[in-house]
């Protein structure tokens, strides 16, 4: 009879221990609003499908909200980085809610965050931004993302100056549209709770901001 019992007390941990593992390894479903065949960012080692669909909805979404009339992509970069690097832009009323969650799929992967002491939440030790660093268009610029991420230095203080000059390359350059997407972008709304304000979802007053690209990206 006591063989019974302590049989029947490991198979009920057992039990309970799997169904802690399900629960620590659920991930989020969703539907991928952007199929695609070709590979925007292929990186070794992460999951190149997730990253593609948070970059893909990220510019939509500031598509949507910069260029409501028709998608102007360099114009939505240059006023969104140049708004977000200020902490000026409206998140609650330029995201989504696929970017909602496609930021929770991202928050299963617990390696890719981290409360940095500029307030950034991006965990640059990760590997898709090794993969980044090596795959930026711009010469000038992939050094510099490269030396910042190889000595653990990396900070919108230190990058900042240069990504503004950028953000005409922007939309032909998907491995720095990722970075930034991450970045400026979902590390951003991260903590936020953007269901307080859905209502200012119908007003862009972007018309009288500029930024020092925007004659240049249209």
């Amino acid at each position: 009879m006591t063989y019974k019992l302590v049989l029947l007390a490991l198979c009920l941990c057992l039990f309970n221990c799997k169904e802690e593992a399900k629960t620590e390894t659920k991930v989020v479903d969703f539907d991928y609003k952007f199929p695609s065949v070709q590979k925007l960012v292929d990186c070794e080692g992460v999951d190149h499908a997730l990253f593609q669909e948070a970059m893909q909805s990220f510019e939509e979404d500031i598509a949507n909200f910069y260029t409501p009339e028709q998608p102007v992509m360099s114009r939505a970069y240059s006023l969104f980085v140049s708004q977000a690097i200020s902490n000026k832009a409206d998140y609650s009323a330029m995201v989504s809610d696929h970017s909602k969650t496609v930021l929770e799929a991202l928050k299963q992967d617990k390696t890719l965050w981290i409360t940095n002491p500029d307030g950034s939440k991006v965990n640059f030790n990760h590997p898709i931004f090794d993969c980044i660093g090596n795959q930026i268009k711009d010469e000038p610029l992939r050094k510099t993302f490269k030396a910042l991420i190889d000595t653990n230095s990396m900070s919108l203080r230190m990058f900042s100056g240069q990504l503004r000059r950028q953000t005409f390359g922007m939309k032909d350059d998907k491995y720095l549209a990722t970075y930034v997407a991450l970045e400026l972008f979902y590390g951003k709304f991260y903590d936020s709770d953007l269901s307080a304000d859905v209502s200012k979802k119908a007003d862009t007053p972007i018309e009288n901001e500029h930024s020092e690209n925007d004659g240049h990206n249209h």
